[in-house]
């Protein structure tokens, strides 16, 4: 599920062009969340710094 604005939906729905920031976020050929491990990893490091 995701959430989109009212600006968004209305030009969708009126066949206007928009902009998509995610392209302007993220350069082409880059991953969103390339400096992650995953929840897996998250929960990982997160029992690390608990224990120190």
């Amino acid at each position: 599920m995701f959430f989109v604005s009212e600006e968004f939906l209305r030009k969708y729905e009126a066949g206007e062009a928009f902009d998509q920031t995610i392209d302007v976020a993220i350069p082409l050929g880059h991953e969103l969340f390339e400096d992650t491990e995953g929840k897996k990893g998250y929960n990982r490091q997160q029992r690390e710094e608990s224990s120190e």
